[in-house]
This record gives C-alpha cells, structure tokens and sequence, in this order.
C-alpha cells in the first residue's frame, strides 16, 4: 500500500514506485488516500491538496478501505474494542509501515516483504527505473476540451518548442514551502535559457507558470513567445501537463509537476535543464532525482 501526499507531481511519483512494485512482486497497488482527506491543517502552513490522479484513465490500483488504513495507521479516536481487534489481528497478519527518510534511497524500500505500507515522496526516477515504458503509458492523458488547445497543440508540436516551467504560488507565499524549498531567482532561468539557445536552434519557448503575470514582467524573451495562463490549465491542471509533454524540449523549475511534464515528453532527442539546488533545504537534495541524461544547471 502506498500512501499518497502533496499535489499532483508528488502523487505521480508515489503511483510511479507503487505500480512499480507491483509489477516486480506480481501484486495488487493499493493507494491510501487518507491523508488528502484530512484537511485540519493550517492553509497557511501547508497546501491542501486533493486526490488527483483521477485525470489518468489507465491507472492500475484499488483504493485503500478506511479498514486496511486503520491496520497499518491506527487511530487514536478508535474505540477500545476497535483498538484490541486491530492489535490482535496484527498478532496473526502482521503489517509493516516504512516510512522514507528524507528523499533517501534505500534497499529496504525496494525489498519489502508480506503486507506493507509505505509512506514518503518517492521523487527519483531510481524508484521504477525498470518500468519506465509501463509508467508513461499509465500516465497517458487524452486532449482535454479546452477552447483554441489545437491551435497552441499544432504552434508546440510544428516548432522547436521549449517549455519553460516556472513555479512561484506557495513556493513564494508559504513559510514552510519557501524556507524548505524557495522559488528559484531569475539567475536560474537567465543561464538556462542561454544554454537552451546554444543547444537548440529557433526555439520557441512556450511558459507555463502558476503566475503567468510575474513571467511576462521579468522574462526576456522573443516576442514570438508564448504564455500558457490558467485558461489551458483544466480542472486539475491536465491541460497543463498535457501541452508541456507535447514540447520538444525542457527548461523545468524546482516542481515535481515540471519533472513529469519532461518525462512523459516522446521526443527522443530531447533537452532537459533542471535545478541543481532543487531544494533550500540541503539535506533533502537527492543527487539521482533526475536521470543522468539531464543537465543541471
């Protein structure tokens, strides 16, 4: 089982490593939901975020019952006759929770035994490195119904298109987000797309950005550049995902939701810069979150 958190990109990651596992041990990928459900926390602290994996329509899982969650996790406000029948069917079924340190890699995560729940973010390719191809035809989205998408679709597909991904949103207004994580300085973009033009001839870059207002003030680019705003986005950001796969090349920020657009990109030759300093937070870093193809920057 495994156990979903954060948004969109992180859920994608955790589904990734679960699906993963179930194909090497030949079982059922049971998703825990419970922790999107519970929304107690301060918004201000932390995004709430839902359950978004539901814009996939080829996903292979079972949602978790709240009686298989209540095995592994317990609950404090359980009643004492819930909380001995829980203890003694552990007695004969045991269940085993792993949760991950930091964004390590470890051989316990890969090599798990009888009934287990793992709980972390799982961001590195190392986690399904073996299934890649299972993975993105799991993570295959339809065109969504969005007004004039072919006519952007058609601009992407017939050019050198470069995404370039910005992200701001929480990173910049959450005390938590942007002490751990930060968004990243225009530096960043500035030396990427440097790179990018020497890599790529005529490219047209196409931004997307959960402040679209903020790239087109400080972004310096061709006129012939295009910015995706919100209107493209979808009810879970679907649009989104689905324009930045279908561009050929990839400036992404320090998102998981960015990762996932260049991954699930089909041009072969494709280009991808992605932050180094991913994180603020040192001990987070994970030197293999990206595969080795990729460029730091």
């Amino acid at each position: 089982m495994i156990r979903l958190m954060g948004g969109l990109g992180n859920q994608m990651f955790q589904y990734a490593f679960g699906r993963s596992l179930s194909l090497q041990y030949k079982t059922e990928l049971v998703l825990d939901g419970s922790l999107l459900l519970d929304k107690s926390s301060d918004h201000h602290v932390t995004t709430h975020r839902d359950f978004d994996l539901d814009i996939f329509p080829n996903l292979k899982f079972r949602a978790a019952k709240e009686s298989e969650v209540f095995l592994f996790n317990g609950d404090p406000k359980a009643s004492v006759f819930n909380k001995i029948t829980r203890r003694i069917s552990l007695l004969f079924n045991p269940k085993k929770l792993i949760v991950q340190q930091a964004n390590q890699i470890k051989t316990e995560y890969l090599n798990i035994e009888g009934d287990t729940c793992l709980a972390g973010r799982w961001q590195s390719y190392k986690f399904f490195e073996n299934d890649f191809d299972q993975i993105k035809k799991d993570f295959i989205l339809e065109k969504p119904s969005i007004l004039n998408i072919d006519l952007l679709l058609e601009k992407i597909e017939s050019q050198n298109s470069v995404c370039l991904h910005v992200r701001r949103g929480d990173l910049v207004t959450s005390p938590v987000y942007n002490k751990i994580i930060g968004a990243l300085d225009f530096a960043y973009y500035k030396s990427a797309i440097e790179k990018m033009n020497a890599l790529v001839p005529d490219p047209l870059y196409c931004i997307f950005s959960d402040d679209i207002e903020w790239c087109k003030q400080n972004m310096n680019l061709a006129a012939s550049a295009l910015f995706i705003d919100k209107s493209f986005s979808g009810t879970k950001a679907e649009g989104h995902l689905f324009l930045m796969s279908k561009c050929k090349h990839f400036i992404i920020s320090n998102s998981t939701f960015a990762w996932w657009g260049a991954f699930l990109s089909g041009n072969t030759s494709k280009k991808i810069i992605y932050p180094k300093n991913w994180y603020k937070e040192t001990s987070l870093v994970n030197p293999e979150m990206c595969p080795p193809e990729w460029m730091a920057n």
